[in-house]
């Protein structure tokens, strides 16, 4: 089987794909395997695969390209899985493969795959199970499919599965790990290096990771379309760096039987950085349910939330932020709206969810400022609830608490020292409290939206309520609980009104009209646009990062995160109106004008358009380095060039670069226009359109992918190019 790419060029050069596919297919070299005394390997020309299987026990010894080696040496009895196995008097067994012997060994190809099986038995009293490792693959795949399956006796279950455990991927000065948190985190992996996140959740917004240095890499992704409760890991030592999947199934009610993880494993090679592991991921989510909902062009999202350039964040009653609220949309005179915190009488992550009353005046307030021209949404929590709420008491909302294996609800405490517990999705009485909570503030209060706070953001966590319908444990409920629990609340939708939530776990991003991003890391490890290189065109963002109240007073932190934004494509933005229009807070205030005015040129690409990546931004471009407040606490170090930029293409095939100068100085630099992967030939010419805050700056003919750009200080510049149809 040919993988099918998601292309990026235009129309026109859709012929040559095809024939090009076609001679590809043509020279797909069939899966071969090959299994000696002591080992097995599977080839299919693009990649191959080698265990060894001496002494019985499994090691990986290779996983190769035609670029080359991906791993080290496998350290004897390290494991490639690991089950923790529990019988109804609660003993249990936690146990690796390389703790247990290789029992069989058998492969089989024909000429569409191959497959390898390798098989343990784990004693257990006078009775025993058998898991299986399965691993296969398919003509001119650059990916292997991974999965396991346990044959238990009576009585027995998996609470947990660690899979895969690739324990040997090679260390070399410069290896990389691509980390799905927020925007995307790339990890220098040196001894002690770590990176953990849970599923969905906002530290492992996605299910997958990349290795890569020099050029190639290693991908490996759960390719998990039911969206079950899982974590990430990876740790870097002297000797190697290991990755484990653990995956948290379902509980079946009856012990015993066979239990196999419901999804495959894709671990594979490719070249390049985290662009290119990004787009073989991005084409499998073109087969789930989030993923397959359209472009953003298509999604039945409001006008208004696709033309919004930029966010404003009032906090608090109408009489502290409306008159300075219309002040900042006459200022900044660009499509605005509002996220408004902390508008009900409750203290914050207290009593939710009884988030009415409202403060004094505040539908009076929605009014004023709507009428200014902006559109106003309203924060709730879709995942916590104070057991002191007449919601927990009056209503019984213990009942729909989810609960930990020993009965008692999960408490977690913010900022407010309140213990608050973690709802189960899953029951009805929680999916009818959050939507009728949609529906009451948009009757009562005349909102055009509400932001549900947690839902793409906490991690979810295992339920063992048998009361509220779906298998105990963790499995896929916590995914499916919430898309009932959204569907709920669209269907109670009127036209033009809009839904948005915390953070990016993205399976449930066609379910929301806009996703607000600020939660990414910041500390040593720089962040990377992982999440547009795979959901660009697809889902709408906004913001950035947090701005603590140093970094207007600082500038550069300021600048730094705000050209970011511009750049990775988000709506610009998330502040309070009154600390960015604060007269101490001049400079700022105007830079963050500046990219929202520039950026009304952009949409067809940052709203509609698919990222290209990042680019490399020559010529007169010095270095600005600083540092900044952490979003949570600490400091982190800013080491950036002046001018930075990144590259897009609309649906009509034509290329926007967009460049932002966070520095004071005008800049003449050079770049280099990524025509080939835009699909546009420089040879037979094109169009090149500047636009700056003003609107068109200039437009004139190219023929060569170097260009020279002056971006004027505190400022931001798109290109535009189409290519000549001649």
């Amino acid at each position: 089987m040919i993988r099918p790419t998601r292309s990026l060029v235009p129309v026109l050069l859709g012929l040559c794909i095809f024939l090009g596919t076609m001679e590809a297919a043509m020279a797909v070299q069939p899966v071969q395997i090959s299994k000696t005394q002591d080992a097995v390997t599977l080839d299919n020309g693009v990649i191959s695969l080698s265990f060894r299987t001496s002494d019985k026990r499994l090691a990986l010894t290779s996983i190769s390209g035609k670029s080359g080696e991906r791993l080290g040496a496998f350290a004897p009895g390290a494991s490639l899985w690991k089950v923790d196995l529990r019988w109804p008097g609660n003993a249990s067994r936690e146990v690796g493969s390389g703790e247990v012997e290789l029992t069989d060994v058998g492969a089989d190809s024909d000429p569409r795959s191959g497959k390898a099986e390798f098989t343990w038995t784990i004693p257990l009293g006078p009775r025993s199970a058998q898991v299986t490792m399965s691993v296969r693959l398919e003509p001119g795949d650059p990916l292997s499919y991974w999965s396991l399956r346990v044959k238990l006796p009576e009585g027995w279950k998996v609470m947990r599965a660690d899979f895969p455990i690739i324990p040997n991927v090679k260390q070399e000065d410069g290896l990389k790990l691509a980390a799905p948190a927020g925007w995307g985190v790339e990890y220098s992996m040196r001894p002690g290096v770590g990176y953990g996140g849970t599923y969905p959740s906002c530290s492992a917004a996605m299910q997958f990771v990349a290795f890569y240095n020099k050029g190639r890499g290693l991908y490996i992704a759960a390719h998990d379309p039911n969206a079950c409760h899982k974590r990430l890991s990876a740790s870097a030592r002297a000797d190697g760096v290991g990755y484990t999947l653990v995956n948290f199934p379902a509980v079946p009610e009856k012990p015993g039987g066979t239990f196999k993880l419901p999804y495959e494993i894709a671990v594979g090679v490719f070249d390049g950085d985290y662009w290119d592991a990004a787009q073989i991921y991005s084409e499998w989510t073109l087969s789930t349910k989030w993923g397959s909902a359209g472009p953003v062009s298509k999604r039945p999202i409001p006008d208004w939330v696709k033309e919004t350039d930029l966010w404003l964040r009032p906090d608090g009653s109408a009489e502290q932020n409306v008159e300075v609220t219309k002040r900042a949309l006459e200022y900044f005179d660009v499509p605005t709206s509002l996220h408004w915190y902390r508008w009900h009488q409750i203290p914050y992550d207290t009593l939710y969810p009884e988030y009415f009353p409202p403060l004094p005046g505040f539908a009076e307030g929605i009014a004023e400022v709507q009428r200014a021209g902006t559109r106003v949404m309203p924060y709730i929590n879709g995942r916590l609830c104070d057991p002191n709420s007449k919601t927990w008491i009056d209503e019984q909302g213990s009942k729909s608490a989810a609960r930990q294996e020993n009965g008692q609800p999960y408490t977690e405490i913010y900022g407010s020292k309140v213990p608050l517990n973690a709802m189960c999705p899953y029951t009805k009485q929680w999916q009818d409290k959050v939507s009728g909570l949609v529906k009451r503030m948009i009757t009562e209060l005349g909102v055009n939206g509400v932001y549900i706070d947690q839902i793409g953001a906490a991690y979810p966590v295992q339920c063992f309520n048998p009361d509220h319908g779906h298998p105990v444990g963790g499995g896929d409920f916590w995914y499916h609980g919430y898309r009932k629990l959204l569907d709920k609340t669209r269907r109670l939708l009127p036209k033009d009104h809009m839904i948005t939530t915390e953070e990016n776990a993205e399976c449930w991003l066609d379910q929301f009209d806009a996703l607000l991003l600020v939660n990414s890391p910041t500390g040593e490890h720089p962040l990377i646009p992982l999440w547009p290189a795979v959901y660009s065109g697809r889902v709408i963002n906004f913001g950035f990062l947090y701005y603590p109240g140093d970094d207007l007073k600082k500038e550069l932190p300021f600048n730094y995160k705000t050209a970011r934004c511009f750049v990775f494509g988000s709506q610009l933005g998330w502040i309070q109106p009154a600390l960015i229009m604060a007269d101490e807070n001049r400079e700022a205030a105007e830079y963050l004008r500046t990219l929202a005015r520039t950026r009304r040129f952009a949409h067809q690409f940052v709203t509609y358009g698919r990222f290209l990546g990042m680019i490399t931004v020559t010529g007169d471009n010095p270095h600005v380095k600083g540092d900044g407040s952490g979003s949570f606490s600490g400091t982190y170090k800013i080491d950036t060039p002046s001018v930075i930029g990144s590259a897009w293409q609309a649906e009509d095939g034509s290329l926007g670069v967009l460049l932002a100068n966070i520095g004071d100085k005008d800049r003449d630099v050079e770049v280099h226009l990524p025509l080939i992967r835009a699909g546009i030939s420089a040879s037979k010419g094109f169009t090149i359109e500047r636009f700056g805050p003003e609107g068109l700056e200039s437009s004139g003919k190219g023929d060569s992918a170097e260009q020279k750009v002056k971006v004027p200080g505190r400022s931001a510049v798109v290109l535009v190019v189409k290519p000549d149809r001649g």
